[in-house]
């Protein structure tokens, strides 16, 4: 997977810099301490990828400076594939073309209340009964199955 670098300017973005893919607004003094980055679009769900908006990920092998977790907000142009670009400000002077720069899922999306009150209630063992509950994660929007207990 291919690294860059982009900052928050018309020339690098569209008519709107400080206004990203997911509606996300960047802050004028922004750094590349935001930690916020761009995907490719093969790599986004949308475009078949396993990554959505908002997802948090693991950079390495960029530089030791911009190694780290990211937050997915913005989208690149679609003739780029395989490409993430990292957000840093025209002051910090980073100029980065990395070839060989891994991404993963850095967290497991987090639960809902009414998911994690039926996963609760499955380990306290609670009623008489159990039953499958399904879920549709606002993280991600797959489906999750869940053995909760029926109250009596």
């Amino acid at each position: 997977m291919t690294a860059t670098v982009y900052q928050a300017v018309a020339g690098q973005t569209d008519a709107t810099p400080f206004v990203t893919a997911d509606n996300s607004r960047i802050k004028p003094r922004y750094s590349s301490k935001t930690h916020w980055l761009a995907l490719s679009p093969d790599l986004l769900a949308q475009g078949g990828g396993k990554f959505q908006y908002g997802d948090r990920v693991q950079v390495g092998g960029v530089s030791s400076q911009l190694d780290g977790v990211y937050t997915v907000h913005d989208t690149m142009n679609r003739r780029y594939r395989r490409h993430i670009d990292i957000l840093t400000h025209r002051r910090e002077k980073l100029h980065v073309h990395t070839p060989d720069a891994k991404l993963q899922l850095a967290q497991a999306p987090r639960k809902s209340r009414a998911q994690a009150t039926a996963a609760a209630h499955a380990r306290l063992g609670r009623g008489n009964h159990a039953r499958a509950v399904s879920f549709r994660s606002r993280a991600s929007g797959k489906r999750a199955n869940y053995l909760a207990s029926a109250i009596l």
